[in-house]
């Protein structure tokens, strides 16, 4: 995924961040099969009827940087016919996704896992939500924290690096609720 790199840098993950789903309080539908979410941002699936919820229209919200994910190691596909749900201004993605699927019935929303709001409700894909146990085997919908570095790197940014894959760096990234690349 990482191709693009300059020569003389190297690519190090120091987290995994789950993507979670998002939906109204009022959607009926708990849990989305990865194929079915997969359709929905490719716009095979428009309406939230096709999935087991009301006959409403499915508004995606896809604000950067919650919309570059990852479904088992390939990029998520977004179809270019979804109908989208942008904010009129332009905001902070984290709270901007919230409140955009918060104040619509039809919208569905991708978050990275921790940073969702208590008044909108997070679906389950395949039946899962991440945590270490299921997660990359049964929760597969994630995206990679990473750092970018020259090849040979040092000083602040070398004990930047070794801090975040260190035991300690590594329980922070657990309270967030993301996922350990070191244990």
């Amino acid at each position: 995924m990482l191709s693009y790199l300059p020569e003389g840098t190297v690519n190090t993950v120091i987290a995994k961040a789950p993507t979670v789903v998002l939906v109204h309080r009022n959607n009926p539908v708990n849990d989305l099969k990865l194929q079915q979410l997969k359709d929905i941002l490719a716009g095979k699936i428009k309406n939230w009827k096709e999935v087991g919820g009301n006959d409403l229209e499915i508004k995606n919200v896809l604000l950067q940087p919650c919309t570059i994910t990852i479904f088992s190691k390939s990029v998520a596909p977004f179809g270019k016919d979804i109908k989208r749900l942008t904010p009129e201004k332009p905001m902070n993605p984290v709270a901007g996704t919230n409140k955009l699927v918060e104040e619509n019935e039809g919208a569905m929303g991708l978050q990275i896992y921790g940073y969702e709001s208590a008044d909108v409700k997070v679906l389950t894909v395949d039946g899962y939500l991440p945590d270490e146990k299921t997660f990359p085997a049964k929760y597969k919908f994630y995206q990679d924290y990473n750092v970018i570095t020259k090849t040979n790197m040092n000083g602040d940014t070398k004990a930047f690096v070794d801090f975040a894959l260190s035991p300690e760096g590594q329980e922070i990234v657990a309270a967030l609720k993301h996922i350990r690349v070191n244990k």
